[in-house]
């Protein structure tokens, strides 16, 4: 008993820190969007003025823009990233399998601006793509959508995202047990079937973590479409960054309110579907 306290202020002290550098952020955030504007800050009042310029403005073109363009990072993260978790858990040598993931979260220890940057001359007129295909025969000129376009952008975000696909994949499919499988492979199930009718469904928590992790991320990293969107590309990063530029901080925080309204929401909706918390509980 003499360890109790010790013990509960080490429980308590990460709780203590998300509260003060996380939940006290995040609901000053939405006090903080119906201030009203001053020339450099801002002042206590209630005003829906930053709404208004969000909502009434091009602004929400370019932040439904950054939606789609999520919601195709999302769809291609999935179409490659979670067969990999799948073969991932079911070929390779439990002792190899850690080992695999760990290769797909590698990239992230080189800074996000260098990998970002490093596409460029890859996904350029003159790159190595373009010099392949034409190399080969395939295309007569060089392809100008790869970069600098919103195609541009959902490359780097999948490239970016992908490791979340793969990682929060493998966890859900490590609480599947082998002899799923071999009943589904018993029956008569072809790979097809057993993808959509039974790995999908018992791994939808983690795909789902995963998908709300990519969604969200892809809406806020600016660097994107800085990097590889060209000229007038935004998403809801961008609409943020460029109203502090102006010191227009309520919009700033009315945009940044918005995404995190949107983030509770799916939330909210993916642990009434699917019980997110069900990925870190153990198969028993």
């Amino acid at each position: 008993m003499a360890d109790d306290g010790p013990g509960r202020l080490l429980f308590y002290l990460p709780a203590v820190f998300m509260t003060v550098f996380f939940l006290v952020p995040l609901g000053l955030t939405l006090v903080w969007s119906v201030f009203e504007r001053t020339m450099f800050w801002m002042k206590p009042g209630f005003t829906l003025a930053a709404y208004g310029d969000f909502f009434l403005s091009g602004r929400i073109d370019s932040f439904l823009n950054s939606v789609q363009s999520g919601l195709a990072t999302v769809a291609l993260a999935f179409a490659l990233g979670f067969p990999i978790a799948v073969f991932v858990r079911r070929s390779l040598p439990p002792a190899a399998q850690h080992k695999a993931v760990l290769l797909f979260i590698l990239p992230f220890m080189i800074s996000e601006v260098i990998r970002l940057f490093a596409l460029r001359p890859v996904l350029g007129r003159n790159g190595i793509i373009n010099d392949a295909l034409i190399g080969s025969g395939l295309i007569d000129a060089p392809l100008d959508w790869l970069i600098f376009t919103p195609t541009g952008v959902v490359i780097g975000e999948v490239l970016s995202f992908l490791p979340f696909m793969v990682f929060c994949g493998f966890l859900a499919m490590e609480g599947v047990p082998d002899y799923v499988f071999e009943l589904c492979s018993d029956l008569g199930s072809g790979v097809v079937r057993t993808f959509v009718r039974v790995i999908v469904p018992l791994a939808a928590p983690g795909i789902f973590a995963a998908t709300l992790f990519i969604f969200v991320n892809s809406l806020g990293l600016f660097l994107v479409p800085d990097l590889l969107g060209g000229p007038g590309a935004a998403n809801a990063g961008t609409l943020v960054v460029n109203a502090i530029s102006a010191l227009d901080f309520p919009l700033a925080m009315a945009i940044a309110a918005v995404m995190v309204a949107m983030m509770i929401v799916l939330l909210l909706i993916g642990h009434r579907l699917f019980d997110i918390t069900r990925i870190l509980q153990p198969y028993r």
